[in-house]
């Protein structure tokens, strides 16, 4: 009985409960239904103020009903196929006016006879256009591999950049140059397969050293590789493939302006062309001033063949007797002061690096490069022995990583041209009257699959040139610095390098060239190696 007692407790409780919320319900509702019977009374003088719209009665729009002949001939256009004999003749006719007033008297006429369907079409049309001004953005992002494709073959380069719509293809951060193959992923448009034996073979020959004699020793033994001599012929069909995407966004743009016309440019019938112009010449100019080094030297390099060279040759490469302490420039030192190879070794072994080479004697190195070696002759070689020389050359790059002044306006400038391409080419494509549906819709795809395939094409091309590493790229940060890296690899033995319109050959100058006039400046890794033999008496 006593457990009983908490139950019937628990039970007493809740009718309790549920009685007193009865009640309370129950008055509410009393309370709720008296407010409305007060409101009630002056709702409808409320609900008068408020408009109201009474629907007509339907009419009937069928086609037997329609005798317009406007209108059936408005409804035709969108049925009809296209034919661009007419659009175009249209358009020529408009702008057959004298002047700008007739043209625009012609152009409201021919506005003015515009169905509704066929107006909304134009509109649409006009509306899709306004997204070429931001192709460049969906392209993709700029890349490390696309500035690697410019500095081996300058040409490809250039196509990459006009293909570019507009859109920034190179990085602008110093970090994003590390030119390490194993870690070029070509945007995951190219397969990618990396040796990591291959990877690590230059870094285990350069052991043990660092700094300058560290790249100078990678550069000496990618010189030893022998492989590489074919394969850039693939190369030029990705050229052959630029050069279409080109043709065809080309083709593009002709077929889009041949039937259209600017409102606010009626004579003008090249206007897509204007277009594509400014779009190149902004790409063009924010890429160049996008990349973080004012100053870059280029060496083009290559095995030597056996030649001998006159002793009066200029002295590019440092001299024994310079190696301790000397800051005079490093170059014509007479012969009566060039030491011994022995004790030459010797001074190598017992001065450290640094005081070995002096920053002010390596920059006067690159200064007398810069201003040019007074150098013409002819070379000897020995007809009875045999020789080699490189097929095909390899590059190295030194980066001086600052920004001038000059440079850092020419930046501002070449974003601040961007913007207003940009808008201008909105507004261009927003007033453009007279183009269909389809003909947007064919400019679009066009258009955006030149600018597509051709990053595709470029990723490609960088994919074919870095199989055999060409290219060893190294970012320092003082000019002083830059040239002890192009002195030591000058000092290297049998080898032929490019540099600043020098032929240089066991480091002694044998020969100058027009770098404007030179295969090399243009097609970059694809021309040959100087040929010395032409040097030969």
């Amino acid at each position: 009985m006593a457990e009983d007692t908490p139950r019937i407790q628990r039970l007493s409780l809740m009718s309790h409960l549920l009685s007193v919320s009865y009640y309370i319900l129950i008055d509410a509702i009393a309370r709720m239904s008296i407010i409305i019977n007060r409101a009630s009374y002056p709702l409808p003088f409320v609900l008068s103020a408020i408009p109201t719209a009474t629907a007509s009665a339907p009419r009937n729009v069928s086609a037997s009903n329609v005798t317009d002949p406007d209108t059936v001939a408005d409804a035709h256009y969108l049925i009809d196929l296209f034919s661009w004999r007419e659009w175009s003749a249209t358009a020529t006719s408009i702008r057959a006016g004298t002047n700008r007033l007739t043209c625009n008297q012609n152009l409201s006429a021919a506005l003015s006879a515009t169905g509704s369907l066929a107006g909304a079409t134009y509109n649409a049309a006009s509306g899709a256009l306004t997204l070429l001004p931001t192709a460049g953005a969906l392209i993709g992002s700029p890349t490390k591999e696309l500035w690697v494709v410019y500095k081996l073959m300058p040409v490809a380069g250039i196509l990459s950049m006009l293909l570019s719509l507009g859109g920034n293809i190179v990085p602008s951060n110093a970090r994003d140059y590390e030119l390490n193959p194993g870690t070029f992923s070509y945007g995951g448009m190219i397969a990618t397969q990396h040796d990591e034996h291959e990877a690590e073979e230059l870094e285990v020959r350069s052991a043990g050293l660092q700094g300058a004699q560290a790249f100078a020793a990678k550069v000496k033994a990618r010189s030893q590789d022998y492989r590489g001599g074919t394969k850039y012929i693939r190369v030029w069909y990705g050229v052959i493939l630029q050069c279409v995407l080109i043709g065809v966004l080309l083709g593009a743009c002709w077929f889009t302006q041949s039937g259209s016309v600017l409102v606010w440019w009626c004579k003008a019938w090249g206007w897509m062309f204007l277009w594509y112009l400014m779009v190149a010449l902004s790409s063009l100019l924010e890429n160049w001033a996008s990349v973080p080094f004012t100053s870059q030297w280029t060496l083009r390099i290559s095995r030597a063949p056996k030649v001998l060279i006159s002793e009066d040759a200029p002295l590019v490469k440092r001299s024994s007797s310079s190696i301790a302490a000397s800051t005079s420039l490093p170059y014509q030192i007479p012969s009566h002061e060039i030491m011994s190879k022995s004790s030459a070794v010797d001074n190598c072994e017992e001065v450290p690096f640094m005081q070995r080479i002096p920053s002010t004697a390596s920059i006067g190195l690159l200064d007398a490069l810069e201003s040019g070696y007074n150098c013409k002759g002819q070379i000897g070689r020995n007809e009875k022995e045999p020789w080699s020389a490189s097929r095909v050359a390899f590059y190295a790059i030194i980066s001086l990583e600052s920004v001038s002044t000059p440079h850092a306006i020419l930046r501002v400038v070449s974003k601040a041209i961007s913007v207003g391409v940009f808008a201008a080419g909105t507004a261009i494509f927003a007033s453009a009257q007279l183009i269909g549906i389809s003909v947007a819709l064919t400019s679009l795809c066009l258009v955006l699959a030149a600018g597509v395939f051709g990053r595709v094409v470029a990723m490609w091309m960088a994919s074919e040139m870095m199989k055999t590493k060409p290219v060893l790229h190294r970012v320092v940060r003082s000019r002083g610095l830059a040239a002890q890296y192009i002195e030591e690899i000058l000092n290297l033995d049998d080898l032929t390098v490019e540099v600043l319109g020098h032929v240089i050959v066991n480091g002694r100058c044998v020969a100058r060239y027009n770098t404007w006039l030179r295969w090399a400046s243009w097609l970059g890794i694809l021309a040959a190696p100087y040929d010395i033999a032409k040097l030969t008496a």
